[in-house]
């Protein structure tokens, strides 16, 4: 999930009420650490395979060869402008303390009067969704995630929380699908790159699918966790795919074809300005 740095608590309330998902620790919504399986490779359609692959980033190279600094979408989500009413804010932390102390019920209240009187937020339906899940009612749980997105298309966040929650029903389908549409709004997503390469992998048995979205986190992130590096180098033994989806630098140079164009070109320097050089001789018989 993206974090966002705050100095005082206020900021942060802020944003967590805008619609971040992972509010109170009544559900997981961060990228759970399994280890990948062995498995038999459950080969993948054309069609399949890049249904998400068109969501891959790209490392360019200039003409010489040296690779550009990729630069990521910026998230959505984060450049929306946080403007709370503060009484909206208020109601917000009365909800969470209600949740802390394990008042559900009165703390669903509060969030579904919030829905009513401040229909423009996300925030208070993923609460509602969060409650439901811990209720174990499932539809509404769900109907609350798709209201969170119908609410605020950029709430990434959103999109994650409710694909985790389809995966726990055993909806990988419909998991597999809220991470492509999270993929749509935020193509440079790590968290959903990372999720939809587990689901493939661990639940989906796909692990050609896995192999690109793993990838992508890794190269998003900057390569600095070792769990998916070596998650990598397990499913390229499994998939056999030792191509990159993403880094491919252009081909070296072949110091023949240098050589031999710098003789060319040296012949025709030695010919002189305005001279011609002369052809080989060639036997007619």
């Amino acid at each position: 999930m993206a974090m966002v740095s705050v100095k005082s608590a206020a900021p942060l309330v802020l944003v967590l009420l805008a619609g971040c998902a992972g509010v109170m620790p009544i559900r997981e919504s961060a990228p759970e650490p399994a280890e990948p399986r062995s498995q038999p490779v459950q080969r993948a359609t054309a069609g399949e395979t890049g249904a998400g692959e068109r969501y891959l980033p790209a490392q360019a190279y200039n003409e010489l060869g040296e690779a550009i600094p990729y630069t990521a979408a910026p998230n959505p989500y984060l450049d929306q402008p946080a403007l709370v009413d503060e009484a909206a804010r208020v109601s917000f932390l009365k909800a969470r303390a209600l949740l802390e102390q394990g008042e559900l019920r009165q703390a669903r209240r509060v969030f579904r009067e919030m829905t009513r009187v401040y229909p423009e937020l996300s925030g208070p339906w993923l609460q509602l969704a969060a409650i439901a899940e811990q209720r174990e009612q499932p539809e509404q749980a769900r109907k609350a995630y798709q209201k969170a997105v119908e609410v605020n298309p950029a709430n990434v966040n959103a999109y994650l929380s409710h694909a985790l929650f389809e995966r726990h029903q055993g909806e990988f389908e419909q998991s597999r699908s809220v991470y492509l549409a999270a993929l749509s709004v935020w193509r440079d997503f790590p968290e959903a790159h990372l999720n939809l390469g587990i689901l493939y992998d661990l639940y989906m048995n796909r692990p050609e699918q896995a192999q690109p979205h793993y990838e992508a986190y890794d190269f998003l992130t900057g390569g600095t966790d070792p769990k998916v590096a070596d998650w990598m180098i397990e499913i390229r033994r499994r998939t056999g795919i030792e191509t990159s989806f993403i880094d491919n630098p252009p081909p070296a140079p072949d110091p023949e074809t240098e050589a031999e164009t710098g003789t060319d070109a040296d012949a025709e320097v030695s010919a002189g300005p305005g001279q011609s050089v002369a052809p080989a001789e060639t036997d007619q018989g």
